[in-house]
């Protein structure tokens, strides 16, 4: 691993290797690369668990899972799946070349739109935003998740398939033009969402079946997903709980969460922010959720407080020195577990 993190999901493998960690193969993506998870910690139960990059652009996170494995100090089990998107990790060259080829000598976004409209079919194109169909799947500028209405004809011939959109930013590390390919999944519904959905469903992609069969598995007492957001603040998103002692410590988790970073230099958001509409603000820095009210397909933390108990989103903003995101993620994760070691004291 590089002080940038990782360039192709083969480096974080080779990395886990050299640490000298047995990865453990949960399922296959579709380019045939291995969902793993590694083991770590002592032999205490519940469990931890941690995963990171369903979201490929949000590399700090995998970056810090990885680390996590050797760093976080826990006598519990610690079970971590630090990329749930290998494909994506690789970038949109790499995605682009399962349908056309070797697609190296691409230089710019604009240089793969060019490319994608001379080979490809256009399913829909308005005003900035396009989609392309080569082949089995589907190649955008940009999101297209909650731009449209579930059963868009146009989505007919992606039903069950794949989208994927490049990262283009010119001033966020890890996430530049073409670095990283984006994940959607066109539900046999036509409704557009993303890997981390469909935990709560019987039809679901491949490496939503690895998280959720590993969890099943685990029955994890805690659960932290990292993630990143296109800002330069921190905050997490808590879960309400089934009983009132596993909300009385998800709410001291968060707590003290969010008072590590502070301590780091770290900045929230706006009085005025709110990430949905289904949120609400418990404190600077800590959002919580109702995973009932979501609205559509259960996130892995949204299924984990249904399923297992405590869990937090992590969200760090994007727009940061990399090092600091990554340092950010592992201490508030540090903390909260310092706080759940406490209560099976």
């Amino acid at each position: 691993m590089s002080s940038s993190g990782f360039k192709h999901y083969s480096d974080l493998l080779t990395t886990l290797h050299q640490r000298g960690h047995q990865t453990r193969v949960l399922g296959y993506a579709p380019d045939s690369s291995p969902i793993v998870s590694v083991q770590s910690g002592g032999d205490r139960l519940p469990a931890i668990f941690i995963s990171a990059g369903s979201h490929s652009t949000e590399h700090a996170g995998v970056v810090a899972a990885v680390e996590l494995i050797d760093q976080l100090e826990t006598k519990h089990q610690l079970h971590v799946i630090p990329c749930r998107d290998p494909i994506g990790l690789n970038g949109f060259r790499y995605v682009m070349s399962r349908s056309l080829g070797d697609c190296d000598h691409l230089t710019s976004v604009e240089d793969a739109e060019s490319l994608l409209r001379e080979k490809g079919e256009i399913l829909y194109e308005k005003e900035d935003r396009w989609l392309i169909r080569v082949g089995e799947y589907g190649y955008a500028n940009d999101t297209l998740y909650r731009k449209f209405k579930k059963g868009q004809s146009f989505l007919e011939p992606l039903k069950g398939r794949r989208i994927y959109f490049p990262s283009s930013t010119l001033d966020i590390p890890q996430a530049g033009p073409l670095e990283r390919a984006y994940t959607q999944i066109i539900t046999p519904e036509a409704e557009i969402l993303h890997l981390n959905r469909f935990h709560d469903t019987s039809w679901a992609p491949i490496e939503v079946q690895c998280t959720r069969e590993l969890m099943a598995e685990v029955q994890p007492g805690l659960t932290f997903d990292l993630h990143e957001y296109g800002d330069d603040g921190f905050w997490l998103s808590g879960r309400r709980q089934k009983t009132k002692e596993d909300e009385m410590w998800e709410r001291r988790m968060a707590a003290e969460g969010v008072q590590s970073v502070k301590l780091l230099g770290a900045t929230f958001p706006e009085e005025s922010y709110l990430p949905g509409t289904f949120f609400e603000k418990l404190e600077p820095g800590v959002f919580w959720l109702d995973a009932l009210e979501r609205g559509e397909g259960l996130n892995l933390v949204d299924f984990s407080a249904r399923q297992f108990g405590p869990g937090f989103t992590i969200e760090t903003g994007m727009r940061q020195e990399f090092e600091k995101r990554i340092e950010m993620q592992k201490t508030v994760v540090q903390t909260a577990v310092r706080v759940f070691e406490q209560r099976y004291a």
